[in-house]
This record gives structure tokens, sequence and C-alpha cells, in this order.
């Protein structure tokens, strides 16, 4: 097993690939296309390990804050700088060192996913070095297996949605969310309706998406699904409103649920007020494995829920499949099921069984990036 001093990082590259299809264009296969661009962070190291986090953002953003150059050094630096010669086995100060470094950067948003990034392929290296999941990495794999959910985009009619909700069923999912798309706009009632009538009441259906109107409007429209039990309403206001968030959950009789937008002290605010009971942190963009293992057990000391969100690739989806192995209490996981080959090609996807994923044996996330993607889709 190579030793604690030889895994030292000496290089951060942020890598953009472009699949050329723009996010939503309907496919061949009904399927819409998710995210055209993709960002990868890779960390290597003088051991010979690297790994690699996919970063759920802007990807030249990103890619500026982690190749900057210094300004200030000990508050304004380039996360690449700040990361290279340290050692990846003390991850909480490798945090650190990170996170004061993007002082200026405004440590929320794109400073904050950056590190995510850095910090997801960091934990990578590490379980590959000691040969751990990275369930067992965290704490412990408490569960071999997790529900996952398909996630897709409202279709435009009831009868589109009917045959989506069947194409779903007959691959296995036991739980799928609706998002986007015409949700919120005049019939969407009836989109989720179809959606219900065709699931029955033992699958799990959720929607995703901002509502229109003033708190009022939004409290009927969302009050009005209760006979069709969407076992969430995520996000129908935006994360940065999370006391109308909160108050929406008191005042209806459906589960409010929000985060994956948000990083460290503003989970804070989201549990502040009872109301949200799913907190959805996106380890691409949260902080990461190190946030999360913080996180956890804040969520839990409150009496909520993590489920931890998660859309961009199989990659990303390895990962938040090891963290729902090692969460307390049995969750679900989000499972991207859109066209674009990056989306479905960038490491192997995990197959479905009876609507659950198996939760990766292997060292670190469990999966590999495939190079020949990497090489065929790379822009910058």
């Amino acid at each position: 097993m190579t030793t604690l001093t030889d895994a030292l990082i000496t290089e951060v590259e942020v890598i953009v690939l472009d699949n050329g299809i723009e996010y939503g264009t309907r496919l061949g296969d009904d399927e819409r296309a998710g995210p055209r661009h993709t960002c990868l962070i890779r960390v290597a190291t003088d051991a010979g390990v690297e790994g690699y986090g996919d970063v759920d953002s802007h990807p030249w953003v990103v890619k500026s804050i982690v190749e900057a150059v210094s300004h200030i050094p000990a508050f304004c630096a380039g996360l690449r700088e700040a990361a290279v010669g340290q050692s990846v086995w003390d991850r909480n100060a490798l945090w650190e060192r990170l996170y004061q470094a993007s002082w200026y950067h405004g440590r929320r948003g794109p400073a904050l996913h950056a590190l995510s990034g850095i910090d997801l392929a960091v934990w990578d290296i590490c379980g590959r070095l000691s040969g751990q999941s990275m369930a067992s990495l965290l704490g412990g794999r408490r569960r071999d297996r997790v529900l996952a959910y398909a996630s897709t985009l409202f279709r435009e009619t009831p009868d589109e949605m009917r045959a989506a909700t069947r194409s779903y069923l007959d691959r296995g999912f036991r739980a799928i969310k609706f998002g986007w798309g015409p949700w919120g706009s005049e019939g969407s009632r009836a989109l989720l309706a179809a959606a219900r009538a065709e699931a029955g009441p033992d699958i799990r259906l959720m929607v995703d998406g901002y509502l229109p109107g003033d708190f009022n409007a939004v409290r009927r429209f969302v009050s009005s699904l209760e006979d069709l039990d969407p076992y969430w309403v995520e996000e129908p206001f935006p994360a940065d409103r999370p006391r109308d968030l909160a108050r929406l959950g008191r005042e209806t009789g459906l589960t409010i649920a929000s985060g994956e937008q948000l990083g460290g002290d503003e989970f804070n605010e989201l549990l502040a007020e009872p109301g949200v009971s799913v907190i959805q942190p996106d380890l691409s963009r949260c902080g990461g494995f190190t946030t999360l293992q913080s996180l956890a057990a804040v969520v839990a000391r409150e009496g909520r829920r993590i489920v931890p969100h998660a859309w961009t690739s199989p990659l990303l989806t390895a990962g938040t499949v090891q963290a729902a192995a090692w969460l307390p209490d049995p969750v679900m996981v989000e499972y991207n099921v859109s066209s674009a080959p990056i989306s479905r090609d960038l490491a192997p996807a995990l197959p479905l069984v009876d609507g659950h994923v198996h939760v990766p044996s292997g060292p670190g996330v469990g999966v590999d990036v495939d190079p020949e993607v990497v090489a065929k889709y790379r822009i910058a």
C-alpha cells in the first residue's frame, strides 16, 4: 500500500468538453439532451494516481478560478496554485487552504464549485491509494444498493407524459422526477396528473422547477397538487428565497425540497426555519465530500433528510451513490436519463436492477473516466 507521505498534488487541470448538442434538444429516442458542456477537474499526484471531479457549473468561470495567477497569496490565488504541493491525505486542511485562497473570489458560487471539484478528485485519489471505496472512506458503507429516480424534463402534452412515464417504468424505475420545460405554465397540473394516472399510486413522482407568481399564487398552485401525491416539490422558489420555501412547506401539505445550488453557510439559512424537509446538496457545488460529512450531521440534528442532487454524468452519479451508501438514512439517488453522449459515456453508467443501482465496490468512486471520450470532446 502507498504510504501517506507519497501523495502530493502535482497538477490541477480544468478540462472543458463539448458534445455540440444544446441542452434540452429532443433526440431520436424522445429523450432530451443533457448539458452541452461538461467541466472536469483532474488532480494528479506524485504517487502516479490521479482523480477527477465533475463540476456542474460554468466551465470557463471554473477554469479561470482554478488557473488564476496569485493576487494576494494568502487570500486571493488561483486554486491550482493553492493546491499544488499539498498532501491529499489531510483533506480538511487542504479544503481550508483552498477556501482561504478564495477569500476575494466570493467564496460562494463558482469559487466553491471549483473547490468542490478539487475535493471530489482528491477523495477519489485517497480511495484509490488506500484501496477503499468512497463509502468506506467516508466512514462506512451502510447499504449495497440505492433506489434511483429517473431525472428528466417535462413533456409538452399529457399523452407525451404518459408515454414517458411508461418508458421509465418499463426500464425498471420506481421513482421519476419531471422538471422544468412547460412546468408552471397553464395546463401543467394536467401534465403531472397524466403521469400519476400512468404510474399508479405506488410510484414516487417528484416535480422540479420555479413557479410563476407571488407567494400566494405559488401556494395555491402547490396546494392544488396534493391529490396527485408528489413525493416532493423541488424549488418552486429559487434557493435564494429560503424563507419563502420554508413557509410554503409549513402552509401546504406537501414536502418541499431545495439545496442543489447551495454551499457552506447557505445551508444554515435553508435550515433556519422549519418547512424544507429534503435538503439536496450537490457534491460538485456544495464543497464536495468534505462539506457533506459535516452537513449530514447538521441536517440530521434538524430532523431533515439529505437526498443529494446529481445530474451531469455517470462520474458524479457514482460519487453520489457512494455518498448515499454512507448516509445514515436510506435515500434515493438522482439518475440522469438524458441522451447527450457525454452524459452517458464519460464513465460507465451504473446498471439499474429492480429500480436500484448497486454501489460500486472498487476503490474511490468505483468508476473510471473514459480517456477516449475526453479526447473526443475536449475543447479546452
